[in-house]
């Protein structure tokens, strides 16, 4: 079983004071999931449909939903001062729930691979400036986490390495929003760029070719827009970018999900339609197009598949309540 984005949250704004401020508690299980903004990863615009109907880029940054698919939560504290800077700080940690040494899940405190080891703190800053009908918001996030190589628990390492070595991820974004609601359209634009420094001492020092290169980055960059007309009928188009350091250990060749010449880098066109019958009920179609999946636009696994092979089309049905 797993949970999808979840958040619990606690909201009031202080009385008596000459300017607006709010604050808020909240409990999550996904970094970004609880921004205000569309701009961050969990809530980008277009959406990026993940799931197990088809292939997707192998490479992802650790506050790019990397964390969110490893059962981590956390708690988080925010302010918002007169309408306009919004500041946060948030602390995250992993269940180790794994496989142990023996067949079944192992105990809550069993060394999993792939866990954070380590609280993980994430911050957010922006500024948003409001005129008639139309906001800009400019800010920046980021998050570092220390994880546990995924191969512990697996044959012994053949070089020294000290036990419980995690590796070390340090993602710093920047993002930006604009957006004007009119009483028929309402037009928004979201970027965000997310630069990612990883050291890899776990993962490098097990010596088992889980890693190349003892240290790399990853960036993320996406650039998308929405509009919609009555508040019923919307399009959105979006355009994403992964690009990094080569590594053909943590990027390795493989049918269908694997990597040429050990690059993480992909990119493409997400565009999608939507009807909006009532506020709480949302239907659309989506369309994902891959211009590079996982280092290359042919033959990208080398057993002939090209990036184009898995674009996918999403027709979808959302009911909030």
């Amino acid at each position: 079983m797993h949970w999808d984005n979840t958040e619990i949250r606690y909201a009031r704004q202080l009385v008596g004071m000459s300017d607006s401020l709010t604050w808020g508690v909240t409990l999550n299980n996904n970094p970004t999931v609880q921004d205000v903004w569309n701009s961050t990863p969990a809530w980008q615009t277009p959406f990026d449909q993940k799931s197990n109907a088809a292939p997707v880029p192998g490479a992802a940054t650790q506050i790019d939903g990397v964390l969110a698919g490893r059962g981590v939560a956390g708690p988080s504290a925010y302010v918002w001062w007169r309408n306009s800077v919004y500041a946060e700080l948030a602390l995250y940690r992993s269940a180790p729930q794994g496989v142990g040494g023996t067949a079944g899940a192992g105990p809550l405190d069993s060394n999993s691979g792939g866990v954070l080891t380590s609280w993980a703190p994430y911050w957010r800053l922006a500024y948003e400036h409001q005129w008639d009908r139309n906001s800009l918001m400019v800010g920046a996030y980021g998050m570092t986490s220390k994880i546990s190589p995924a191969s512990i628990g697996g044959p012994p390492p053949t070089t020294a390495v000290p036990v419980g070595t995690p590796d070390k991820f340090n993602d710093v974004a920047l993002d930006a929003q604009y957006q004007f609601i009119g009483d028929e359209h309402i037009f928004s634009v979201q970027t965000t760029y997310i630069k990612e420094k990883q050291n890899l001492d776990g993962t490098f020092g097990l010596g088992l070719g889980l890693a190349q290169n003892s240290s790399n980055d990853l960036k993320t960059f996406r650039l998308g827009g929405s509009w919609y007309y009555e508040r019923t009928y919307g399009a959105a188009l979006g355009y994403f970018m992964t690009s990094g350091s080569s590594d053909t250990g943590l990027y390795a060749p493989g049918s269908v999900t694997g990597f040429a010449n050990g690059s993480p880098n992909s990119n493409g066109w997400i565009g999608e339609v939507s009807y909006v019958p009532w506020q709480n009920v949302k239907f659309l179609l989506q369309y994902i197009a891959y211009q590079k999946f996982n280092g290359a636009s042919t033959n990208y696994d080398g057993n002939g598949r090209n990036a184009s092979d898995n674009n996918t089309m999403y027709l979808l049905g959302w009911f909030a309540f």
